[in-house]
């Protein structure tokens, strides 16, 4: 059996509004000829679901896919499509350990689209009469394959009117934390069709991409809105690569990505997303060694907020180990420099944290201005903070 270090990722994959798991079959015919494992995973209330009861909300679909992806073996690439990419996002910043890379395929924003009620009444009343299903999809795409447009119109007729309403409310009206940067800190991957009228080449670069620090994005060629169904060979050449790249280098890049990206959002769910349970941290501003979970992610929190501008410098990898010079201002524009060595373990979640700063000023003022505080918030025992001798 392979390792969790070895283990080649399955791409679970994520439909959207009135469509079905078997909108994947062109793109899983693929990754089967390259033997990647795949997920077709179908939402509460369409296609083969669409009998289960609501709510029909993003949150109530990412708590089933959540489920999906916790009894899968091994690392996960998750992949979405329009509505599916906000769900996938959710599910992604909740089990960041296991979801390896994120596949954002003409993404609706997690933040939604809040297309007024003149407008988002089409999608939450829409002709569900064969021919305006087609004309529908048609209207989206560039080459929707006729066979698939006649199968999903007669899949829409067996979708309850109130599901589809909700359904359509859902995706508008997004969710809370599309409003800020995303919590996920792994690799992202955003696509769309090129001739994508819905999810348009200013709506990525204003309101997805920018979310995802160092995500990349990619146009496919000869595609709409269904970029997965148009042109299933282009996407699933990504969702390869994306594959075949984690399995080739599973945990190198991922703690100075994580470490790096939870700077940036100074939250504590962040951080937590970064290490590992048993992580263990040493800085020359702690007396001892912080040995417990909880206790790294409120000092790191801290610490974080404090600065008023952090820029890594330098990286440098070596085996496990990764090396982060740093220079910062903070206290009112102290100037100060460092060097993170941090060591992660076969799952890339850093295991151990060393910290140095310099000048000696900066171990003063941190010890001081952020350790007190912790200590009489109750977030850290005083004894991580007491240089006192013979203590």
């Amino acid at each position: 059996m392979n390792s969790p270090a070895t283990q080649t990722p399955t791409a679970v994959l994520v439909h959207g509004y009135l469509d079905d798991g078997a909108i994947w079959n062109s793109v899983r015919s693929v990754l089967d000829e390259r033997s990647i494992p795949s997920i077709a995973f179908e939402l509460a209330g369409m296609g083969t679901r669409a009998s289960d009861q609501g709510p029909f909300t993003l949150a109530r679909w990412a708590d089933d896919l959540e489920t999906v992806v916790r009894t899968t073996d091994g690392p996960v690439v998750l992949v979405g499509h329009s509505m599916g990419s906000q769900i996938a996002e959710l599910v992604a910043a909740r089990l960041a350990d296991q979801v390896r890379s994120l596949v954002l395929v003409n993404p609706i924003p997690l933040a939604g689209t809040h297309l007024p009620p003149e407008q988002i009444a089409a999608f939450q009343a829409p002709d569900l009469g064969l021919d305006a299903q087609r004309a529908f999809r048609v209207s989206l795409a560039t080459a929707f394959p006729a066979e698939e447009n006649d199968r999903l119109a007669q899949v829409t007729l067996h979708v309850d009117p109130s599901t589809i309403s909700d359904t359509a409310t859902a995706w508008n009206n997004g969710h809370p934390d599309g409003q800020q940067p995303s919590k996920y800190n792994g690799s992202v991957t955003v696509l769309r069709g090129e001739n994508d009228p819905f999810v348009t080449e200013e709506i990525v670069s204003a309101y997805v991409a920018p979310r995802f620090p160092g995500a990349a994005t990619q146009t496919i060629a000869g595609a709409g809105h269904w970029a997965h169904a148009e042109n299933p060979s282009a996407v699933a050449a990504v969702i390869s690569a994306v594959v075949e790249e984690i399995a080739s280098n599973p945990a190198d890049g991922r703690p100075a990505k994580a470490w790096t990206s939870a700077f940036e959002q100074r939250t504590q769910d962040a951080f937590s997303a970064a290490l590992s349970p048993n992580v263990r941290m040493e800085a020359s501003a702690l007396a001892k060694p912080v040995e417990r979970k909880e206790h790294v992610e409120a000092l790191m929190t801290a610490v974080s907020s404090v600065y008023e501008r952090l820029e890594f410098v330098r990286t440098a990898q070596d085996g496990s180990r990764t090396y982060l010079e740093w220079e910062a201002a903070a206290f009112g524009g102290f100037q100060m420099k460092g060097i993170t060595i941090l060591t992660r373990d076969d799952e890339g979640l850093i295991t151990e944290i060393a910290i140095h700063h310099r000048p000696i000023g900066a171990v003063v003022q941190i010890n001081a201005k952020v350790g007190g505080p912790l200590v009489e918030a109750g977030l850290v025992p005083a004894e991580y903070f007491d240089f006192t001798e013979g203590k």
